[in-house]
């Protein structure tokens, strides 16, 4: 009996110790509170330090960025600094994250004109660009880049590139001929062991006649011996002049007027002469048709100057009591 008086009062002893020693502590703080300690112009790790030895957690809240503030400086902090909060409590901070920085993209195998809008995009730059031949890229494609891809760098940085320049045909390098004249240009090529090739004329009034605007392949590019190089050269534009045409006085135009009237009417009496006239006698059975010969034919006679068997007009005479008949002439 006494034996389990004393285990009882054992037990009640380790639980009193319990109670005083861990779980009334643990009760009495978490129901304490704090003041927040005031941490905005400090560094990040300061800030750190004195936000945890007052009981409290510090959380990084937002980045803002200013190049004008040191990067992982506090900028603001939530609850702000004398506040009253309870213990343990988390405490947001904004941090500054000095001047911006942009991510530097991977460019290689990218065209040229490619590059250079992602970069813009980024708020970067194109800087140098570098050319060698290469065999893997085609010519104006990124071979590879100075700063590599996933650094962080400042807005509006520049971005060196280095570019390919095709792939190497020949130990050659073509000359280059813009500006020349055609006779220097021939020489030129001549010299460096090519050839001319197709020679183009273009219209252009900015540069003198006769000299070279473009060429291909491009100057310093590589080429084997013969290579054909074409070229195109300028020439003025041709400018036309209308053709004038002398207008004739109104008097002189007057007078071919009256000249081609003149020949019209000229003209109009011919025809009406080469038309037979035909005119009509008061007798009742005869007709007279002249024709522009002059010459008369009687009604009743053929061509020939028969007589036909067309009717005959008889008149009656009486003359010593005798009867005659007379035919008209």
């Amino acid at each position: 009996m006494l034996k389990k008086l004393l285990i009882f009062l054992g037990i009640l002893f380790a639980l009193f110790i319990l109670m005083n020693n861990v779980i009334m502590p643990l009760y009495v703080k978490h129901s304490d509170t704090v003041i927040t300690p005031k941490v905005t112009g400090m560094n990040y790790i300061e800030a750190k330090k004195i936000i945890e030895d007052a009981g409290l957690e510090i959380i990084q809240g937002d980045i803002k960025y200013d190049e004008n503030i040191q990067i992982g400086q506090i900028l603001d902090q939530n609850p702000p600094p004398d506040a009253v909060v309870k213990y343990g409590r988390r405490i947001y901070v904004t941090i500054s994250g000095g001047e911006q920085l942009s991510e530097v993209p991977n460019l290689k195998g990218k065209s040229l004109r490619d590059a250079k809008f992602t970069l813009e995009q980024r708020g970067l730059q194109l800087g140098e660009t570098v050319r060698k031949n290469s065999n893997e890229f085609p010519e104006d494609f990124v071979i590879s880049q100075i700063i590599q891809p996933g650094s962080k760098v400042k807005k509006n940085s520049k971005l060196d590139l280095i570019l390919s320049d095709g792939a190497i045909i020949g130990e050659l390098k073509v000359p280059n001929l813009v500006g020349k004249t055609l006779e220097e240009a021939k020489k030129l090529i001549s010299e460096s062991k090519l050839k001319l090739g197709k020679t183009t004329y273009q219209t252009n009034n900015n540069v003198p006649p006769g000299q070279i605007t473009d060429q291909y392949p491009k100057s310093d590019k590589s080429a084997n011996e013969n290579t054909a190089v074409d070229i195109f050269v300028a020439r003025k534009k041709v400018v036309e002049i209308p053709e004038v045409v002398d207008e004739e006085s109104p008097d002189l135009k007057q007078k071919d007027k009256g000249a081609d009237k003149t020949k019209d009417e000229n003209t109009k009496t011919d025809k009406e002469n080469e038309k037979p006239q035909i005119k009509k006698d008061t007798g009742p059975d005869k007709e007279k048709v002249d024709k522009p010969s002059g010459n008369r034919q009687e009604k009743g006679k053929d061509n020939t100057g028969n007589k036909t068997d067309a009717k005959k007009n008889k008149s009656d005479t009486k003359q010593d009591g005798k009867t005659k008949e007379v035919f008209p002439k």
